[in-house]
């Protein structure tokens, strides 16, 4: 028997979201302003950064709850449009 996507979740959970991106001074400020469209004000505990080993690329997760899947479609689909994002996870 499989699971659907649907099932994978339960709702509300703890989710991670990670995004790479070039360092440029407003990506960080870009992405949490993406993300608290749906989840609300992020908190500094929420988010942890990570620069590449020569500096050029900037690793960003944020911890979520999340509430539904589509909310979670939502935040990636934004985020997958924002001209900042490399990469998404």
């Amino acid at each position: 028997m499989s699971e659907s996507n649907d099932d994978i979740f339960k709702f509300p959970c703890e989710y991670p979201i990670k995004v790479f991106g070039l360092n440029q001074p407003d990506l960080k400020d870009t992405i949490c302003s993406i993300v608290e469209n749906y989840v609300g004000k992020l908190h500094e505990n929420q988010f942890s950064i990570k620069n590449s080993s020569k500096g050029k690329y900037v690793s960003i997760t944020i911890r979520i709850i999340a509430t539904s899947r589509k909310q979670l479609d939502s935040i990636n689909e934004d985020l997958q449009k924002c001209p900042l994002v490399s990469y998404l996870l």
